[in-house]
């Protein structure tokens, strides 16, 4: 029998696997009952996407006085949908499996 199944690295593993996710069970979840904690949530929530726009706008700013191309770019249009994606998707993995059948039978 192989040595990795020899009985010190099987009891090595079984610690290892033992001590995965243990850090997750550990934290406790915050759900906020009363209506001033999920004010303050969502008032946090709001804050930190105003400190998000901000940093956008700044360095978009800081691209537009130097010349340099664009990172944030405004998204116009409308955005796919999820029959629209699904029917992509079918579509490209129709081309895949048929070019892959195709190359296992042999054509070009």
């Amino acid at each position: 029998m192989s040595k990795l199944f020899n009985r010190p690295n099987y009891e090595f593993g079984k610690k290892i696997a033992s001590g995965i996710g243990q850090a997750i069970n550990k934290v406790k979840t915050k759900i906020n009952t009363r209506k001033l904690e999920k004010i303050k949530s969502s008032n946090s929530i709001a804050e930190q996407k105003a400190k998000a726009s901000k940093a956008k706008l700044g360095q978009t700013v800081f691209e537009m006085e130097n010349k340099m191309p664009i990172t944030f770019k405004s998204k116009a249009g409308k955005s796919e949908s999820n029959t629209e994606s699904y029917k992509r998707i079918q579509g490209e993995n129709t081309k895949v499996i048929k070019g892959m059948l195709d190359k296992a039978a042999g054509k070009k």
